[in-house]
């Protein structure tokens, strides 16, 4: 019986890890959409525009490496549905953390965050708007601090 009991869990588990989703995912399949505007600002790009752009104020803007936009807006009803799908389909894995999740209208948001001991390594905004869906991806070494700093600047 204890068999039985132990197949039938170890088969209900693997389907569920079947439904999840990571980031990487998401991002591979988004990126093969035909009507996607995709922007991507490497190292190179971001240290110049950082060197001109007047960042020294911001602690936040000096840790990001490479920024990646996904703008889904021009995509059919469809393909934002299958989108909407994959994005609930998420779960943290993949080093990946929820740091937020917001849902108000119908409009979703979720910020997941992959961290290295103190660092924060990646930090991806997922916002699954009914008309203009979007994802950020920010890569770096950006201390919690930081943004800690840059909220309480913002609050006031």
């Amino acid at each position: 019986m204890k068999k039985y009991a132990f197949c039938l869990i170890s088969v209900l588990l693997m389907s569920l890890t079947g439904y999840s989703q990571s980031i990487d995912q998401l991002l591979k399949n988004v990126s093969k959409i035909e009507n996607i505007e995709k922007v991507k600002i490497g190292g190179f790009l971001m240290s110049v525009g950082k060197m001109f752009g007047g960042v020294n104020n911001i602690p936040l803007a000096r840790g990001v490496k490479t920024l990646e936009v996904y703008d889904l807006s021009d995509c059919n009803a469809n393909q934002k549905q299958d989108i909407s799908i994959q994005f609930n389909q998420i779960k943290d894995s993949d080093g990946y953390e929820t740091l937020m999740y917001v849902r108000e209208d119908g409009d979703e948001v979720r910020i997941m965050i992959k961290k290295d001991k103190d660092l924060i390594r990646e930090m991806v905004f997922l916002c699954m708007d009914k008309a203009d869906p979007a994802i950020i991806r920010f890569s770096g070494k950006i201390k919690e601090s930081d943004i800690a700093e840059l909220v309480n600047k913002y609050n006031k």
